[in-house]
């Protein structure tokens, strides 16, 4: 102890109070910032990408070595076919195709439960410089799609997830089934927000 001091201190008094907590610095964005601080740019960070004939315990090991909440599956010409998100591996909608289709989950594949990408809505990267978040969970909204797809020259360059959105601005799009398989029907009518009526 011949290193430290004793330091001089005060009596204390017999009233303090506590101080005043400092502000918390929200660095949520609002539905109004620019649509670029929710793109996933793939020529910045390369998404996880695999082969839409890849079997779900293989995805799922895919998923579970890296950190990503969704995959782009590709065709054997490596085409982009659609995106597969992590938590589709285990919903209702594997269970139903798994009763359709008569098979075990392990035997189903990838682009059995992507979403594809001719579905999705496309903008331009031009269009996505201009947008702002709002107009983005708009267009996710009226196509009842989770994701955007962003091309530039007849190139995928990235996405925005709505999962992204509702980690940079805490909202949440509010996304209402549009059933086109019968899978999709299925899960449609077990959805919460219809049964919860």
């Amino acid at each position: 102890m011949s290193e430290f001091h004793s330091m001089v201190w005060q009596t204390t008094p017999a009233v303090l109070r506590l101080a005043d907590a400092a502000a918390v610095k929200n660095d949520k964005l609002d539905w109004h910032a620019p649509a670029l601080s929710v793109l996933e740019n793939f020529t910045i960070s390369r998404p996880l990408v695999m082969k839409g004939s890849l079997r779900l315990p293989d995805v799922e090991e895919a998923f579970a070595s890296s950190s990503a909440r969704y995959a782009c599956v590709i065709d054997n010409d490596d085409a982009v076919i659609g995106v597969l998100l992590a938590r589709d591996l285990h919903s209702r909608q594997s269970g139903a195709l798994s009763n359709l289709l008569q098979l075990p989950w392990g035997q189903l594949e990838a682009r059995f439960l992507m979403q594809p990408l001719q579905r999705m809505p496309t903008l331009t990267m031009a269009q996505i410089e201009r947008a702002r978040i709002g107009d983005i969970a708009a267009t996710m909204q009226a196509a009842s799609r989770d994701f955007v797809i962003v091309t530039e020259q007849d190139r995928v360059i990235g996405l925005v997830a709505a999962l992204k959105i509702l980690e940079r601005t805490g909202e949440s799009v509010r996304l209402y089934p549009r059933a086109t398989t019968f899978a999709e029907v299925f899960s449609a009518l077990k959805h919460p927000e219809i049964t919860d009526s």
